[in-house]
């Protein structure tokens, strides 16, 4: 099985491994599946919009895609627009579906943040932004992970979005380990979203 993930730093981010710290996550879990991580740290929508074509379209095919946007699109200090946000993920939505048929694309909401530390993101904002991508992913029949959701759902949201930066953003392997395990249950159908 090939899994394709891209986006932003979430899904690049390195913190102690070799690779992205998810793929590792992955790999523990599922040492016979390929992945190709396309992600770049500080990407926005626009810029995956740029490059959705090369780093997903063209590339050897996947079974899966995993696409995380939307949290520097919140930020306060390089805000994309809600309106200008929801047509960029509907244009990244129409490329991909070129490809790949909406059923094996998984939007991953943004994740919430530990705001006492994050002071350019606000879980509201990038729960409205969260909403946008549900929105376009039902309307392009692909399937949502709501990252958003099973953040909150744990007990000490400030531990699961602490990573190495300690930002209250990037988080380290005790929330790769929760994004790594929902992604795997919903390639095995365990989760129908």
């Amino acid at each position: 099985m090939r899994l394709l993930l891209t986006g932003d730093s979430l899904l690049a981010r390195r913190e102690d491994a070799h690779g992205p710290l998810i793929n590792k996550a992955l790999l523990n879990r599922r040492p016979s599946i390929k992945i190709d991580n396309t992600a770049i740290g500080g990407d926005q929508t626009p810029d995956l919009l740029r490059r959705a074509h090369n780093d997903v379209v063209i590339r050897p095919h996947a079974d899966w895609v995993f696409i995380l946007i939307g949290t520097n699109d919140a930020a306060a200090h390089k805000l994309v627009p809600l309106p200008e946000f929801t047509a960029n993920v509907q244009q990244i939505m129409d490329q991909v579906g070129t490809v790949y048929a909406g059923a094996r694309v998984v939007m991953i909401t943004p994740p919430p943040v530990d705001e006492r530390r994050q002071r350019t993101r606000s879980n509201a904002r990038i729960r409205e932004y969260g909403r946008a991508i549900q929105q376009v992913a039902r309307q392009h029949g692909a399937r949502v992970l709501d990252l958003y959701q099973l953040f909150m759902r744990e007990p000490n949201l400030a531990a699961v979005v602490d990573g190495s930066l300690h930002d209250g953003l990037h988080f380290g392997k005790y929330g790769y380990g929760i994004l790594a395990d929902a992604m795997l249950e919903m390639v095995d159908g365990a989760v129908d979203k």
